[in-house]
């Protein structure tokens, strides 16, 4: 089973009243019988809608101008996205893993992006979230599955505060969330 620790930055909490404004996503492969961090991808999209919320702005430090001029069409995004995904899955037979710290925040924008470009999303309608997976494996409640808890939790490398909410940083880090959690030795029942 080939994993997508995919993040995004937006400009705001929803499609399609705000844009999905970077895509990053890193894989996580079995291996030896344990977890592997592989390749990773990233795209900065130009804006296709009016809203830009001004804290959501301020989070990802993205500039709409810049991207405007430089970011790369939503159509060609998602389609290189889908056809990077789809390359690295290959190996399997079975549908690659969408996987998010908070996915429904980053599925809800990828998945519409895709409807919007009329593609078909590669990750189907199913991912799994971090956040609920650490608070099964670690027996945690909701409030302690931030990202700067879950680093002391599973003994992770400190984040580098210049490059969080830098999407494709954000998905390395998520990548290595997911790999401490699927490889956790929990007692057998």
């Amino acid at each position: 089973m080939t994993y997508f620790a995919l993040d995004c930055e937006a400009s705001g909490p929803m499609p399609p009243l705000y844009n999905l404004l970077s895509i990053g996503v890193t894989v996580v492969r079995p291996e030896g019988g344990s977890h592997v961090i592989g390749e990773s991808w990233y795209v900065e999209l130009k804006p296709i809608f009016p809203g830009f919320e001004p804290e959501a702005m301020a989070v990802c430090g993205l500039d709409p101008e810049r991207l405007l001029t430089e970011g790369v069409e939503p159509e060609k995004a998602m389609a290189d996205l889908r056809n990077w995904v789809l390359e690295r899955n290959r190996p399997s037979k079975r549908r690659p893993v969408f996987v998010g710290h908070n996915a429904v925040f980053d599925w809800a924008h990828i998945n519409y992006y895709f409807r919007h470009c009329n593609m078909e999303n590669p990750f189907g309608y199913k991912g799994i979230d971090t956040k609920s997976l650490a608070m099964g494996v670690l027996k945690i409640p909701w409030n302690d599955t931030s990202k700067e808890n879950l680093e002391k939790l599973l003994d992770l490398p400190a984040q580098d505060p210049a490059l969080i909410h830098r999407a494709d940083y954000d998905a390395r880090y998520q990548a290595l969330i997911l790999q401490r959690l699927l490889d956790i030795d929990l007692p057998r029942r």
